[in-house]
């Protein structure tokens, strides 16, 4: 009985590693990879968010990128009415329906990265619901996101599918 000891305990040990290494869940550690350049105008793909906006939305079509776990990156674009433009590179985490924005864009057209940034909680409601609206009708198929750069592109060129998160 003993000298099956080790043999299981090398079985368990050996399945544990098989199972960590064929995750699905990224990794938390991962580094995120550097920044894009600053968006330009004529690169600006523009997406629908609500007819209840007054904002004007766009995602930056060379910043967009879909990392080996399928979250997508990519830069928003915000206009206001009254001119203020907000500028924000993003991942989008379809698996989990989760976001984080990874830096900011300064008047100067440079990055200011974010130290830490954390997922959140994608959220559907309100008039300026842009990443809902990215992920539900263009970026993601329930927890699956599409499979890389030019699926993208295509789905943000064709018009907005409609859905909704499933609530827990």
């Amino acid at each position: 009985m003993q000298s099956r000891i080790p043999v299981v305990a090398a079985w368990i040990s050996a399945l544990q590693l098989l199972t960590s290494a064929c995750s699905t869940t990224p990794a938390a550690d991962a580094p995120e990879p550097p920044l894009p350049g600053y968006p330009s105008d004529q690169k600006l793909i523009p997406f629908t968010v609500s007819e209840l906006s007054g904002n004007r939305f766009y995602v930056d079509q060379e910043s967009l990128d879909v990392d080996p776990d399928r979250d997508v990156r990519l830069t928003v674009v915000v206009d206001a009415p009254g001119g203020a433009r907000t500028v924000t590179h993003e991942a989008i985490r379809c698996q989990t329906a989760e976001f984080k924005i990874l830096a900011i864009g300064r008047r100067d057209r440079q990055w200011t990265a974010l130290a830490d940034p954390q997922w959140r909680r994608i959220e559907e409601g309100g008039p300026n619901r842009q990443r809902a609206a990215l992920a539900l009708e263009y970026l993601c198929d329930g927890p699956t996101s599409v499979l890389d750069r030019d699926a993208a592109l295509r789905a943000l060129r064709a018009s907005p599918r409609t859905k909704s998160f499933q609530k827990p």
